[in-house]
């Protein structure tokens, strides 16, 4: 496994009408501008899935759920 994929915080998995994005230590959907990411075409869960995981590796926690 290449050393970048061990620190992702975000992987997708399919969902009854597509593919989620989910935060791997939860298993929740991961949230972006209030929504959850479910219900995404592959595509676009591909797309958001390393959109997530770049920031995430570099440390910005913009994306983070509040406590």
């Amino acid at each position: 496994m290449p050393d970048e994929r061990k620190r992702d915080r975000y992987a997708i998995r399919p969902d009854k009408s597509g593919f989620t994005v989910f935060v791997i230590w939860t298993s929740e959907p991961a949230i972006v501008g209030g929504a959850p990411q479910v219900g995404l075409s592959e595509e676009d869960a591909r797309h958001t899935l390393g959109l997530l995981n770049e920031q995430s590796r570099r440390g910005d926690s913009s994306m983070r759920r509040n406590p």
